[in-house]
């Protein structure tokens, strides 16, 4: 069970989400073209923001069959706000409809396994997690193959901003598994250390995302 410092972490971090979606959301405001990118990481933000509190407040957990505290919070979050990001990621590269179709699905079937892989014991959970590493790989391919060249051919302002944020989901994403890896899977990360290292990571992942989505948005993103 997450100690009182898991539970502080939780508060703080919900507040955090809870900030950055009013800030956000009054940006996403100003222009149609700028709100067509923010008004995702903005959803993002706030989705984050319902979870983090229904988990400080004490609720959105199930004990698992290891007899472990698992937070299904965090997953319901993770299945709605993964997607959302891809979305902005793809609309800013400037790849087809489809394209960002078939990540999502990609994305929604790794949170999908990784569910099922904490709600399991023994060897099941680790075929889950071989399951969501495969969709994993797809999405980190298309992120930084196709996605990058196609933001690359696009040029201009945009550009740069989906090479930081293609650069700031890689990065944190890769960080995920191996937490489970620790955490859900071998359990030898505490319950009060997982809250603090995915906290850490949904706050990189998905706040300081949209904060630099925010912070192109001064171009207005009309090409978008």
């Amino acid at each position: 069970m997450a100690s009182s410092f898991g539970k502080a972490l939780l508060e703080f971090v919900f507040i955090v989400f809870a900030c950055i979606t009013l800030l956000m959301g009054i940006n996403a405001a100003k222009s149609k073209a700028s709100g067509r990118v923010l008004f995702p990481a903005t959803f993002v933000t706030g989705i984050a923001s319902i979870a983090y509190f229904s988990m400080a407040s004490g609720g959105g957990w199930v004990i698992a069959p290891d007899c472990r505290q698992l937070f299904v919070a965090r997953y319901l979050d993770w299945l709605i706000t993964t997607p959302l990001l891809l979305l902005d990621l793809g609309l800013v590269a400037g790849v087809s409809r489809w394209d960002i179709m078939a990540l999502c699905l990609s994305d929604v079937l790794m949170i999908a396994t990784g569910a099922f892989g904490s709600l399991t014991v023994g060897n099941v959970k680790w075929v889950w997690w071989f399951f969501g590493m495969c969709w994993f790989l797809h999405i980190i391919f298309a992120l930084g193959k196709s996605w990058a060249e196609a933001a690359k051919a696009k040029g201009g302002d945009s550009a740069s901003v989906y090479s930081k944020i293609a650069g700031i989901t890689v990065i944190t994403w890769f960080c995920y598994p191996v937490v489970w890896v620790f955490a859900e899977g071998f359990g030898n990360f505490s319950v009060t250390f997982e809250v603090l290292i995915y906290g850490v990571l949904d706050v990189i992942s998905k706040a300081v995302f949209g904060l630099i989505l925010m912070s192109g948005a001064s171009t207005g993103y009309e090409s978008i």
